[in-house]
């Protein structure tokens, strides 16, 4: 792993904010991959598809839920994409 720096002239006061910092993002990252999830399964659901077909590009679009796919599509990418900060945040450690 490789370490960043922080220069400051209160080092343990930044280090509780940067703490409390962390630890509020990943509230947030955890209710915006649970709402997001939600609306996942609400479209799949809606559109009779298998999400991981679709990642896989085994559904067709159809004309008729092509807008619909499309959505699910970002849904998923934006799904995808909190995972991945979620799995950085949980990776990360502040030192003294």
């Amino acid at each position: 792993m490789e370490r960043i720096e922080i220069v400051t002239a209160e080092p343990e006061k930044a280090r509780l904010v940067l703490q409390d910092a962390i630890e509020r993002h990943k509230l947030l990252l955890a209710q915006s991959i649970a709402r997001t999830h939600e609306r996942v399964q609400q479209l799949a659901t809606q559109l009779r598809v298998d999400p991981d077909g679709l990642r896989a590009g085994d559904v067709l679009h159809a004309e008729a839920q092509d807008m619909g796919l499309l959505e699910l599509e970002g849904e998923l990418e934006i799904l995808r994409h909190l995972r991945e900060q979620q799995e950085i945040l949980e990776r990360l450690s502040i030192c003294s």
